[in-house]
């Protein structure tokens, strides 16, 4: 077998388990992010969206486990500036501009307890669903001193998963080229010394 056939990246199986491990872990597929209900405190959303719809109408609703999904709050207008929407304890502010739109609700309650999406309002064609998908679980255990704001929450999450995803990644790619330096294997990008000829 030919030097080069070997050192590729096809004779490696260690080197295509990592790119595989990269890849997936940039892919974590989650469409839906779980946020602690806090009763009688307010909850902010931010939902971005692409510049193709700025002009089109945004809404905000809960998902039911039948049935079509429930609107709680929609635009009406599409100024080029700011859009606003209130009902009840439900506030969207869409921001063109910023290509993002906030919900507010105000004084959650315990039965607000539920699945919820972004959408685009796209009627009559189906709604375009912004993700993730926010699903809001109730905060039992906690006592209120202790029950942490959504930011410093998904603050902890975030960090939490990035450095045990990447740590992981890191991890096995060590071991890896560990082992391929302990077998005699030359690295890569690293250039054999030939004897010179006189």
């Amino acid at each position: 077998m030919d030097r080069m056939d070997r050192t590729g990246l096809w004779g490696r199986p260690q080197l295509l388990l990592l790119l595989l491990l990269l890849w997936v872990s940039g892919l974590r597929g989650e469409d839906e992010e779980q946020m602690c209900l806090l009763e009688g405190s307010n909850l902010t959303i931010s939902c971005l969206y692409t510049r193709q719809y700025a002009s089109s109408l945004k809404a905000w609703q809960r998902v039911r486990s039948r049935g079509s999904p429930e609107t709680l709050v929609r635009t009406d207008t599409r100024n080029a500036d700011l859009n606003m929407a209130q009902a009840g304890r439900y506030l969207l502010e869409d921001d063109p501009t910023e290509v993002m739109f906030r919900v507010t609700v105000r004084e959650l309650q315990r039965q607000d307890v539920g699945l919820y999406q972004c959408v685009i309002d796209l009627s009559p064609q189906t709604p375009v669903v912004l993700p993730p998908r926010i699903r809001l679980v109730p905060c039992e255990g906690l006592p209120p001193a202790l029950a942490l704001s959504e930011l410093q929450v998904m603050a902890i999450v975030l960090t939490c998963g990035f450095v045990l995803n990447k740590g992981l990644v890191f991890s096995v790619l060590f071991v890896l080229l560990w082992k391929a330096r302990a077998s005699g294997e030359p690295n890569p990008g690293e250039q054999q010394s030939h004897p010179s000829r006189s």
